[in-house]
């Protein structure tokens, strides 16, 4: 992984407060400190994780996670980065009534394994999901295997997911009380569902650690720093395009890791997220001719000669010259490298991510960037990184109208 910065003069661009080096190094202590990075290092925990869920497939067909935000988002966005996406792992993450009802209602409940994640234990959704799927069961008389089929990761507390696990014997793993949901993507609740689909999850926490190991995180501070030291660009948005479709879930997760750890206070970037080159189409007229309160991070990988091969003679009939002898990965690589050029042309500052290739590796250390620069981002406007305040009274209120 390689990050540049293009049109951005640190030097004159930023100005740096005189407790810089002090904010840096509560950065640094917080980083090192950190349980949800430093579980990478643990690497009895991860050969448990692997064995736990080595035994929990046998038998089982198709796989089923419940789990909202960081719950679900995190190993979407693992296996979201494979070319055959496993048709046999299901992930909910919503409560839409009816096609929860319509797909649920197609599985077989014997060779089927829930896997229900939730760090409180009270989450109403994820509650919500596996009650439907218990209620399903007690009326087909089939509550023993599924609880025999149900994989439950929540802390290990008094609360309606840990005693249903405990008192039908799920089988019931920890998630720790000091890592939150969505910085959870190295623990169990990243892993368990990376494992389901083969990825190889020794190498997610092998790229993870290189760059953590590094403790140089020189480029990821100073991307924090343009959003709250910057003095050419007042920057209100925090743009992600990612150029590949394997990246739709990082995005995703980048969303949730960022807005609900930065905006606080009356502070914070708004985190977006667009698809190159999808989103050419329909977002690139606003970046390029709209307000210029955006800064853009650019996440790409090399696609030349990679793809089909586009028919040559009918090209040269209709005289589109440009794409003869070409594959469509040469034109998804011309059409990035274009893109970052035009911003580049214009002026705009703007940083790239290059990924050789889009593999466990390259996304533990990408995951792991993206952590620190959150928490550097939430330093420097100095607002909690791990606690999410405002969410709570939308809670309270959902459960009175239930009441």
């Amino acid at each position: 992984m390689k990050i540049n910065f293009t049109n951005v003069n640190f030097d004159k661009d930023i100005n740096l407060p005189k407790n810089i080096q002090n904010l840096n190094n509560d950065i640094k202590k917080i980083c090192n400190e950190l349980p949800a990075l430093n579980i990478v290092k643990d690497v009895s925990l991860l050969d448990y994780t692997i064995e736990q869920t080595e035994k929990f497939k046998i038998h089982k067909k198709n796989f089923v996670v419940f789990g909202t935000g960081g719950s679900n988002l995190g190993a979407r966005a693992l296996i979201n980065t494979l070319i055959k996406q496993p048709k046999n792992i299901l992930f909910f993450d919503n409560i839409d009534p009816l096609f929860f009802q319509n797909k649920i209602l197609n599985l077989d409940l014997n060779t089927t394994g829930f896997i229900i994640i939730s760090k409180s234990g009270t989450t109403p959704e994820t509650l919500s999901q596996f009650g439907c799927v218990i209620n399903i069961a007690r009326e087909k008389n089939n509550l023993d295997i599924l609880f025999k089929n149900s994989l439950v990761i929540t802390e290990f507390k008094d609360s309606p997911l840990f005693n249903i696990a405990k008192k039908n014997n799920c089988t019931l793993l920890e998630h720790k009380k000091d890592i939150g949901g969505r910085y959870s993507i190295f623990s169990n609740v990243g892993m368990i569902p990376a494992i389901l689909a083969d990825l190889d999850v020794k190498k997610i926490h092998l790229g993870a650690s290189k760059f953590f190991e590094k403790n140089d995180f020189l480029d990821t501070f100073k991307f924090a720093q343009i959003f709250k030291f910057c003095t050419s660009n007042n920057y209100l948005s925090n743009v992600t395009m990612t150029y590949s479709d394997g990246l739709t879930y990082f995005g995703k997760w980048y969303l949730q890791l960022w807005a609900e750890s930065i905006g606080k206070k009356d502070r914070g970037i708004t985190a977006l997220h667009s698809i190159g080159t999808t989103d050419q189409h329909s977002q690139l007229q606003l970046y390029l001719d709209g307000p210029k309160d955006k800064f853009f991070t650019f996440i790409k990988s090399n696609y030349h000669n990679k793809g089909l091969k586009i028919d040559a003679e009918i090209m040269k009939e209709e005289s589109v010259n440009y794409l003869i002898n070409k594959t469509m990965g040469d034109l998804m690589h011309a059409e990035q490298n274009a893109t970052i050029d035009t911003f580049k042309l214009n002026n705009f500052k703007f940083r790239e991510i290059i990924l050789n290739e889009i593999n466990e590796e390259a996304m533990g250390a990408l995951m792991a960037v993206s952590i620190i620069e959150t928490i550097a981002a939430c330093v420097y406007f100095e607002v909690d990184p791990f606690d999410q305040p405002a969410v709570e009274q939308g809670k309270i209120l959902t459960k009175k109208y239930l009441s």
